[in-house]
C-alpha cells in the first residue's frame, strides 16, 4: 500500500500545453513554480498525490522490449539521480508529450511535473515523481475580504484528469508507476498511456482479481448469449455465482472457479476460448492461481450488479436462485415476469 503522510513536495514545474491543431508550441515555465506559501503547498501535495490509491500497478516498456528505448523512463530516471535537473528535464518531458499529441480532440491544458521525498510504498521509502496533465476548468465563486462575488475558472483538485506517479524502486524493469487517465473512452485519450509513458501492467493479485472479473462479465454478456441462447436470468444467476466465488474464498483456482461458476463443460470450453482472445486484446495473461484481493472485489462490485430492464416502467434487480423467477407471454402477446419469494420486507 502507499502511505503519502511523510512526503515532502521538493519542486514543481508547470508548463502550459497547447493542441497540436493549434498554431501556437508549449508555452513553457521560465523557471521553477514557487511554492513557498503554506496554504498553496497543501494544495498542491493534496492535489498532486491523493488520488493514487488503487493498488493497480504498472511500469514503463518499450515495443523493441528495451525500455532504456522510452524517453519518459529515460528522463525520469535522470530526475531521480539528478533532483537539480527538474526544470530542464521537465521541458524535455513536456516536448515529448507535445509530439505525441496529434489527434486534433486532445485538449490543452497545463503539465505539472513535481518531485517528491519520503513516499512509503510497500514498506520502502522512496522518492517519487508525478507528472500531471490539468485539462478541465471549471468555474468557482471566490470571496474577497470587501464580501464581493467574483466569478473564476480554475481547476478542482478534487478531479485529475491525467496523471501518473513513478516510484524510485523496480529502476530495471521500469519502476513502479500508478497511472490515472479518466478521459480515456475514445481512442484519440489512448495517447496519454500507450504512445506518451508506454505503459505496460504489472501483474499481482489485485489486478489479477480484476481482470477475471472483467472477463467473466464480458463473457457472460458478449459470447454467451450468442453461443447457448441465454436470457437476462441465466447470467444473472451466472454472475452471482461468479460474485460468490470471489467473496468466499481467499485464494483463486481456475478449474474450480469454472466449475462453480459456469457448470456445464461446452460453457467451460467457450470461456477458456474467450479468455484466450480477452487475453491477446488486453495484452495480458491471466493466472491459474492467485490470492483474491478483496479490495479489487470491492471495487468491482458494480460489474456483479444485474438488473433486468422492463421498458420504462420496472427494473428488476437479480441477485440469484434463477428457480425463483420465471418469464413468459400471455396470449396477446404481453410479455412477463413471475418472482417467487418467501418473505417481504
Amino acid at each position: 500500500m502507499i502511505n503519502y503522510l511523510k512526503s515532502v513536495l521538493q519542486g514543481l514545474v508547470t508548463h502550459s500545453f497547447v493542441n497540436q491543431a493549434d498554431s501556437s508550441d508549449i508555452v513553457l515555465a521560465t523557471t521553477m513554480t514557487d511554492i513557498s506559501d503554506h496554504e498553496l503547498y497543501d494544495t498542491l501535495t493534496t492535489y498532486f498525490l491523493s488520488h493514487f490509491k488503487d493498488p493497480e500497478f504498472f511500469s514503463f516498456t518499450h515495443a523493441s522490449g528495451d525500455i532504456a528505448y522510452n524517453p519518459v523512463y529515460n528522463y525520469v530516471k535522470e530526475i531521480f539521480e539528478t533532483p537539480e535537473e527538474l526544470y530542464a528535464l521537465s521541458v524535455k518531458i513536456a516536448r515529448h508529450l507535445y509530439e505525441k499529441s496529434k489527434h486534433p480532440n486532445i485538449k490543452a491544458g497545463e503539465l505539472h511535473i513535481a518531485y517528491f521525498t519520503d513516499i512509503l510504498i510497500d514498506d520502502e521509502m522512496v522518492d517519487a515523481i508525478t507528472i500531471i496533465k490539468s485539462e478541465s476548468k471549471e468555474t468557482f465563486l471566490h470571496i474577497d475580504d470587501q464580501m464581493t462575488l467574483k466569478s473564476e475558472n480554475g481547476i478542482n483538485i478534487g478531479k485529475l484528469d491525467k496523471g501518473c506517479i513513478i516510484f524510485n524502486t523496480r529502476e530495471e524493469s521500469g519502476y513502479k508507476i500508478c497511472n490515472i487517465d479518466h478521459s480515456n473512452r475514445f481512442n484519440e485519450a489512448k495517447y496519454w498511456r500507450e504512445e506518451f509513458l508506454m505503459l505496460a501492467s504489472i501483474s499481482n493479485d489485485y489486478t489479477q482479481t480484476k481482470e477475471y472479473i472483467q472477463a467473466t462479465k464480458a463473457f457472460v454478456k458478449e459470447r454467451l448469449p450468442k453461443a447457448f441462447d441465454t436470457d437476462n436470468i441465466d447470467e444473472a444467476a451466472m454472475m452471482q455465482r461468479s460474485f460468490e466465488y470471489f467473496k468466499n474464498n481467499e485464494s483463486f483456482d481456475n478449474h474450480e472457479y469454472e466449475i462453480k461458476v459456469f457448470k456445464d463443460e461446452h460453457v467451460i470450453e467457450a470461456f477458456q476460448d474467450y479468455k484466450s482472445e480477452y487475453e491477446n486484446l488486453k495484452q495480458t495473461t491471466l493466472g491459474e492461481q492467485f490470492d483474491i484481493s478483496d479490495y479489487a472485489v470491492k471495487k468491482q462490485s458494480r460489474i456483479f450488479k444485474s438488473v433486468i430492464k422492463l421498458d420504462k416502467n420496472f427494473h428488476i434487480y437479480v441477485h440469484g436462485d434463477k428457480d425463483k423467477i420465471g418469464k413468459g407471454e400471455d396470449e396477446s402477446g404481453r410479455k412477463y415476469y413471475i418472482l417467487y419469494y418467501d418473505t417481504e420486507s
